[in-house]
């Protein structure tokens, strides 16, 4: 056969090779796919145990001996729908005690069940459930304001709403900043001119009542704008759709109820119109909160909140305006050393500084001109009406071990049942001493309080509030450099807020108000106690531990840095009023551009540390074996010793969303969650639990017990999820009214949220949960939070900015803490040892870990690994599996005897928690290959056999080709080749 006749088909007809340019694209796509397939198996390997909680797959598995107790914290419920149900329940509740009634003109509340309402504002359909970032829940499963509504029995104005949902109003929504901080606070109300004539017409049938929502947001990342928006008014303000939609309800309706779906304070002048009739608080709603708030409305439930927080008729009247913002340190280096921010405002946040003026006033001590708190306050810290009465009696204090115990008789006089909240606030005497020595001290502070049960009408109950007597140190750090007890009288007073609770110490004292109160007192509520001597030994030492306690914050004070300047002070209000320090642009001195760079050194052991090796004294042990081993055991480091140096790498570098099983130690993987609203999937994937509403509503609720139930709750969706740690709860300080995150935080007090998150941390303990309570420490506003500089005087650190994280560890029994992304002075909270070790270890008694807060890409790098690691952190937040490597020459005797520090810390907390669910010492913890992997590996399968099939066919058309060519130039004819 001829070469001609052998390049014939069957058909007669040349089989032609691809043309040489197809040939070249499949090799190009070859090279393509198995580029991309080794750059996606790189960032699989990288990222690997976030991408498994995204999935929700386990990376290992548990083989358990038999006869052993396995299940070491287990659900209180029979089954999924049981919990659910349940944990639904919860949420309810905490609305349902957390709504504070503000305002109720002529009892317009309750409503009648059936009432005929028309629900005002694009908020009723589109309301705050939570806020954005960390503390977000899933707003898809939440039940909405209008269902909750109709369940509760009122008939609800379809017209109106559906002007909202499909109508005119759909195209107006309010709108807030993401995680990231992108995007823009607005209001953006329906404007009046909007309403057509057949929605204003609908009013007649539906003229029971205007409900009217107006709601506000927040989200990480960014504070609240305070200059005025396009609608020429603030954020926290009511602007003119707003009012003209109050205008409108108040000319078709005889009652109009306003809800505040807010969770920052707001600017309220407005709604002490007579237009306004009713006025309640009710927060974020979390997913099944708006069922707590028709019952509240239609009086099912009996409203008992308090307000966290004080409201102000002008916001900007706090002391710390002059200093919430974005500063710049005008010769920082780069972006995460030039930003700085000044607490020259001192103690005085919130109701510290607007009840201390005010008792200024009374006493004499400030001019009458320079304040007048009738202007100033509108709602108290503490605030909250009820629909019934109670009255008080029977007011004693009696001295006990370590305290005193202050008891009330609470009685309901009116008609209604209801629960009553006693808060009792104690003031300290303002000596010349604390005068010289830069002492403040303000008129009351919180230091216990009490909620009632339901007491039906004509009934009583009698509570008693213990009082620590620790609750009467403060801060000396010019003068004993430690903490005192001041001699002179300490008052302490029942009150219904924190400026009844003045009011009746000022009574105690013999004013009234001829002298500038703005009403008498009941003196009969107040119990004094005398110490006649300044005590500067008794607290010198930590109650937890007996370690001396000196200045931990020196380098946290500015007036270190700048020896003019001074804070806030009750002994000259107005010479001493905060100004923006340097104007907002600081030149700052070389001795602190000096400080802000990182250091690497490292305390070097004195003996070499021992890794991968069993003890001969203890044997194989495992984590399971020390579940119930005290943490200063010497069993520990034979544990922890048993560690190869890459395990100890591992498990403290790679600690993001989740931490690294430990095959010498079977120590069991975690899976790590936000936020504080409830488990989270918005931002790393995976399931889901119930969404609550915000922190600062559970602080309104102001019961103990609902906040360690809730606790609790988050703790049976740890055991149901697998989510052994928990990102939260979130105790930082409202110091501003326009904190970006005041959703995730309780209050402006130190107490109430020290309280608040202690119960948390135990009742989420008590089922295995190991929470992370953050923002450790002085995060108390979003903007320029990584990096930004905070600059404090010592007692203000201590008593306002520490006490909760304090609490959380002393009461709430916390074995983890968060790192926040700021600077204490120069240093990153998360390297700063005074802050980690001196202050959490040594004075508190805290064992357990600390983690770093965001740290997984390399903008982070102030966040340093050695840095952190020699301060006391212990766990990095970080998902990428090569970033905070040390090279060999870096990994000295003493970075590694801090990763065994930090090892222990880590494995304590974990065999404390559900992650032991089970193990036990004869189990064995078996690494598995995640589904996600497995598709992986077929995919890297279908794309190399792909490739290579490519390259083949690719290959052998050019060979075709070159044969045709050969072929064509021996016989003279030319080659095949439709590509030429």
């Amino acid at each position: 056969m001829s070469m001609k006749e052998n390049t014939m088909t069957r058909k007669g007809k040349a089989k032609k090779p691809l043309p040489l340019a197809a040939s070249i694209a499949m090799y190009v796509i070859a090279i393509i796919l198995a580029a991309a397939t080794a750059v996606g198996n790189v960032y699989a390997n990288k990222y690997s145990d976030l991408i498994s909680v995204y999935f929700n797959q386990p990376t290992s598995k548990v083989v358990s001996a038999s006869n052993e107790t396995t299940e070491h914290f287990t659900s209180d419920y029979a089954s999924d729908e049981e919990r659910e149900q349940a944990l639904a329940n919860m949420g309810t509740d905490i609305l349902r005690e957390g709504v504070t009634l503000l305002r109720n003109e002529n009892d317009t509340l309750p409503l009648k069940k059936t009432a005929k309402i028309s629900v005002f504002g694009q908020d009723s359909v589109d309301p705050v459930y939570g806020g954005g970032g960390a503390g977000s829940i899933d707003t898809s499963k939440a039940r909405s304001l209008m269902d909750a509504f109709g369940k509760a029995g009122f008939n609800v104005n379809p017209t109106l709403t559906e002007f909202y949902t499909t109508g005119a109003g759909k195209d107006y929504r309010k709108t807030s900043t993401d995680a990231y901080g992108k995007g823009a606070f607005a209001v953006n109300e329906v404007p009046a001119s909007a309403y057509t004539d057949d929605v204003r017409k609908s009013f007649a049938s539906y003229h029971d009542a205007a409900v009217v929502v107006i709601g506000r947001s927040g989200s990480e990342s960014q504070d609240l704008p305070t200059d005025k928006l396009a609608s020429g008014y603030t954020y926290l303000q009511l602007d003119d759709d707003e009012r003209a939609m109050l205008k409108m309800a108040s000319d078709n309706f005889d009652k109009v109820v306003v809800l505040l779906n807010t969770q920052n304070p707001m600017e309220l002048a407005d709604l002490e119109d007579d237009a306004v009739d009713a006025v309640m608080w009710i927060g974020s709603l979390g997913q099944t909160g708006a069922d707590g708030v028709a019952e509240a409305l239609n009086g099912t439930v009996n409203p008992s909140g308090h307000l966290p927080d004080t409201y102000a008729y002008d916001l900007n009247s706090a002391p710390s305006s002059a200093n919430s913002g974005s500063y710049a340190i005008a010769n920082g280096t780069d972006r995460f050393t030039s930003s700085y921010m000044t607490y020259a405002e001192g103690i005085y946040v919130g109701y510290r500084y607007y009840e201390t003026r005010y008792e200024d006033v009374v006493l004499g001590n400030e001019t009458r001109s320079n304040y007048d708190y009738a202007k100033q306050v509108e709602y108290p810290f503490g605030y909250g009406l009820s629909y019934t009465d109670f009255s008080w009696s029977d007011f004693s204090m009696t001295r006990t071990d370590g305290g005193f115990d202050v008891s009330v008789k609470v009685t309901n006089t009116g008609k209604t049942a209801g629960k009553d909240v006693v808060q009792l606030y104690m003031q300290s005497p303002y000596t010349d001493y604390d005068k010289a020595n830069g002492i403040e001290k303000a008129s009351v502070e919180l230091v216990g309080y009490a909620k009632t049960g339901t007491l039906k009408a004509g009934t009583s109950e009698t509570v008693t509030v213990h009082v620590d007597q620790e609750s009467m140190k403060v801060y000396d750090s010019a003068g004993e450099g430690t903490y005192i007890v001041d001699a002179g009288d300490y008052y302490f007073a029942a009150g219904t807020d924190a400026h009844n609770a003045l009011n009746n110490i000022l009574a105690a004292k013999g004013k009234a108000t001829a002298d500038g109160m703005t009403e008498d007192g009941d003196a009969s509520l107040t119990a004094k106690h005398t110490v006649h001597s300044q005590d500067g030994t008794t607290y010198a030492k930590s109650a937890a531990t007996g370690e001396e306690i000196s200045n931990r914050f020196d380098d946290v004070d500015l007036a270190t840095y700048d020896d003019s300047f001074t804070y806030l002070s009750r002994s000259d209000w107005t010479g001493s009023w905060p100004a923006t320090y340097a104007n907002g642009e600081w030149t700052a001195s070389q001795e602190f551009l000096d400080a802000l760079n990182i250091d690497t050194a490292q305390s070097e052991p004195e003996r070499k540390p021992t890794t991968g090796t069993e003890n001969s004294s203890y044997g194989k042990l495992n984590a399971s074996m020390l579940m119930d081993t005290d943490y200063a055991d010497e069993s520990w480091n034979a544990l922890i010793g048993q560690m190869s140096v890459k395990e100890l790498d591992q498990l403290v570098r790679i600690g993001g969303y989740a931490t690294k099983s430990v095959n010498s130690t079977q120590l069991p993987a975690t899976t790590d969650k936000d936020g504080p609203a409830g488990i989270s999937s918005t931002l790393v994937g995976g399931e889901s639990g119930m969404g609550y509403p915000g922190e600062v509503v559970i602080a309104a609720t102001w019961n103990s017990d609902l906040a360690e139930a809730f606790g609790k709750a988050i703790g049976e969706d740890s055991i149901a999820l697998k989510v052994a740690v928990w990102y939260g709860p979130a105790c930082n300080i409202h110091r501003n009214p326009y904190g970006g995150r005041a959703f995730e935080y309780f209050s402006e007090d130190p107490y109430l949220s020290g309280a608040m998150c202690a119960k948390v941390v135990a009742g989420a303990g008590s089922k295995g949960v190991i929470s992370t309570v953050k923002h450790f420490a002085l995060n108390d506003q979003e903007t320029n939070r990584m990096g930004v500089a905070i600059f404090a005087n010592e007692q203000t650190i201590r008593q306002l900015y520490l006490k909760p994280f304090e609490m959380s560890v002393r009461d709430g029994g916390a074995t983890a803490m968060m790192a926040s992304m700021n600077r204490i002075g120069s240093r990153w909270t998360g390297g700063h040892k005074g802050l980690m070790t001196d202050t959490l270890r040594g004075e508190w008694g805290f064992n357990g870990f600390v983690v770093t807060d965001q740290a997984s890409y390399s903008v982070f790098a102030y966040e340093d690994l050695r840095e952190g690691l020699e301060a006391g952190t212990d766990l990095w937040l970080n998902t990428d599996a090569e970033l905070w490597k040390l090279s060999d020459n870096d990994m000295t005797d003493g970075v590694i005897a801090n990763m065994q520090r930090a090892a222990h810390n880590i494995s304590y907390a974990i065999s404390r928690s559900n992650a032991m669910n089970g193990l036990s010492a004869n189990s064995k913890i078996v690494k598995v290959t995640p589904l996600w992997r497995w598709g992986v590996y077929a995919l890297d399968g279908v794309v190399t056999v792909g490739s290579i099939a490519l390259i083949a066919i690719a290959t052998l058309q050019i060979l075709r080709q070159r044969k045709g060519a050969t072929v064509a130039a021996e016989t003279d004819e030319p080659a095949v080749n439709d590509g030429e």
